[in-house]
C-alpha cells in the first residue's frame, strides 16, 4: 500500500521519508465494521504492538522501558473505544520515547485498506483519492505573493506527492520564485509528508548530484539523497533564501529548513522547530489500528547528525507571528545597498518604509479616523462604517488602510498606492514619486 498511507500521514502523524508500507500483525480476527474493543481484541493488540516494538524501533535501547510502561499501565487501557485505547498507548510511548514518529491511530478504513488482498480496481480507486486530495491542496503549494521590491513569497502547508502531476505543480511554484529578487518560503505549522516533494523542492537549491542527506536505517544500506540533475524550473541558487518555521513545523518541513541551515543557503526565521526527524512504517494491528514505528534516521552531510528531540533553531529567533514581516525586513536591507538608484531601488525604498510604518504599530481611533473625514479642495475622504474612502471626481472610490500614525494609508486594492491625510491636505504617494500637495485642505 503505497497511496492511501502517504494521505492519511499528512491528515494524521507523517512519516518523513518514506512511503509507509503496511504489514499485519498476527492478532486475534475481528469485524472491521464493528468499532469497539473487547477484552480479547484489545489484549491481542496491544501484544501486536508490543512485539512490533520489540523487533523494529530504532532506539533498542528504549524499548524495555516503553514495554514496561505499557506493562504497568495496562490497567488504563480498560476501554471499549478504540480512539481512546490508541491515544492512551501513544501516550505512554511518547512519554517514555520523546519520539513523535511513534504512534497508534484508530484508522478503521486505512486498515481495512492495508489488509485487503491487492485489488487493481481499489489500488486504482486509492491513487485516484490520492490524486485528487493532492490537487485539491495545490499539492501543498497554497499561497504565492509578490511583495513590493519583487520578493517572492511561498507558502507551503505539507508534502503531498501524486506522481504524474506534483513535480508539474513545483515546477511552475519555482519559475514563479525565479523570477524573485530575495525568496521567502513559508513552512510554519507544516506537518511534513513525502519525501519525493521534499527532495524535489531542496534539489532547487543545490547543484546537481550534491549529497543533500543520508538515510540510515540500522541493518540495512544507507540510502543517499542527491540533488536531482534535471529540474524544468532551473536551480534557484544564488538568490537570498528565508525559510519560515515555528513549533508546528514537523518531519519533511524540518529536514528542508535543516538543510537549509546546515549548508546555510539562506537564514531560518522564527521559532524552534518539533523536533521529529525518524522516518518510520506503518503496520496493520487488528483489529482496526495503524501503528507508526520509527526504523531510522536522516544523517547530514555536514554535523553527521539530525535534529531528532532538539528541532530545528532559527538562525533568526522572533514570535512565529512575526516571522513573514522579519523576513522581508532582512531581505529588504540586504538588497538596498546592492541597488543602484533607479526604479527597483524606489519599489524595495517604498516596502521598507511601509513596513517601517505598520511596525509603529500606531493606527487611529475610531475617533480620529472620524476628524479625518472631510473636503479636501477637489477630493474628500468619507468614513464608511469603520473604514475611510478617498474619494476624487471622475475616479473610482479607494477604500485605505491605516499603515501607522501620522495619517499615512495604502489603498486597499493597491499596494502602490498611498494617502498621507495631513491637516493641509491629503498628498498622494507612489513609489519614487517626490511628496507633493496634491488635493489642499
Amino acid at each position: 500500500m503505497r497511496g492511501r498511507p502517504l494521505l492519511l500521514a499528512m491528515a494524521l502523524a507523517p512519516t518523513l521519508c518514506f512511503s509507509p508500507v503496511a504489514t499485519a500483525e498476527p492478532a486475534t480476527e475481528v469485524s472491521a465494521a464493528t468499532p469497539v474493543l473487547t477484552a480479547a481484541t484489545r489484549d491481542a493488540a496491544l501484544k501486536a504492538i508490543k512485539a512490533r516494538l520489540s523487533r523494529a524501533y530504532i532506539n533498542p535501547d528504549r524499548v524495555p522501558a516503553i514495554l514496561a510502561r505499557l506493562d504497568t499501565s495496562k490497567a488504563r487501557y480498560q476501554t471499549d473505544d478504540p480512539a481512546r485505547f490508541a491515544a492512551l498507548i501513544t501516550e505512554d510511548m511518547q512519554a517514555v520515547a520523546k519520539d513523535t514518529h511513534l504512534y497508534v491511530r484508530f484508522a478503521p478504513e486505512w486498515y481495512r485498506a492495508a489488509t485487503a488482498r491487492p485489488d487493481p480496481a481499489a489500488i486504482a480507486a486509492s491513487n485516484a483519492f490520492d490524486a485528487q486530495h493532492a490537487r485539491n491542496f495545490n499539492h501543498g503549494l497554497v499561497e504565492t505573493r509578490l511583495l513590493p521590491g519583487n520578493i517572492r513569497y511561498l507558502k507551503i502547508v505539507g508534502f503531498f506527492w501524486n506522481e504524474a502531476e506534483t513535480a508539474r505543480a513545483y515546477d511552475d511554484a519555482m519559475r514563479f520564485l525565479k523570477g524573485g529578487r530575495a525568496i521567502i518560503i513559508d513552512l510554519r505549522s507544516n506537518q511534513g509528508g513525502d519525501t519525493n516533494a521534499l527532495d524535489y523542492l531542496r534539489s532547487h537549491f543545490f547543484a546537481p548530484g550534491t549529497l543533500m542527506t543520508t538515510l540510515v536505517t540500522p541493518g540495512s544500506a544507507d540510502v543517499q539523497v542527491l540533488a536531482q540533475p534535471n529540474l524544468p524550473s532551473g536551480r534557484l541558487t544564488g538568490i537570498p533564501l528565508y525559510v519560515l518555521i515555528n513549533h508546528r513545523s514537523r518531519s519533511a518541513a524540518e529536514a528542508f529548513a535543516y538543510t537549509i541551515g546546515q549548508f546555510k543557503l539562506g537564514e531560518l526565521v522564527g521559532q524552534r522547530t518539533e523536533g521529529a526527524a525518524h522516518f518510520s512504517d506503518d503496520t496493520a494491528v487488528p483489529p482496526f489500528f495503524r501503528f507508526s514505528v520509527p526504523l531510522g534516521y536522516t544523517q547530514d552531510p555536514i554535523s553527521k547528525r539530525d535534529w531528532e528531540g532538539t528541532g530545528v533553531a532559527p538562525t533568526i529567533e522572533v514570535p512565529a507571528p512575526e516571522a513573514l514581516e522579519t523576513a522581508y525586513d532582512l531581505a529588504l536591507a540586504r538588497l538596498l545597498p546592492l541597488t543602484p538608484d533607479g526604479v527597483e531601488k524606489d519599489f524595495l525604498v517604498w516596502a521598507r518604509d511601509g513596513l517601517a510604518a505598520q511596525r509603529t504599530g500606531q493606527v487611529p481611533t475610531p475617533a480620529e479616523r472620524a476628524a479625518l473625514a472631510g473636503q479636501y479642495g477637489a477630493a474628500k475622504i468619507e468614513l464608511r462604517g469603520s473604514a475611510l474612502w478617498l474619494v476624487r471626481p471622475d475616479r473610482e472610490p479607494r477604500q485605505l488602510k491605516p499603515l501607522g500614525a501620522g495619517g499615512l494609508f495604502e489603498a486597499e486594492d493597491d499596494d502602490t498606492f498611498r494617502v498621507r491625510i495631513g491637516h493641509d491636505g491629503l498628498y498622494l504617494l507612489r513609489p519614487g514619486s517626490p511628496l507633493t500637495l496634491d488635493y489642499p485642505r
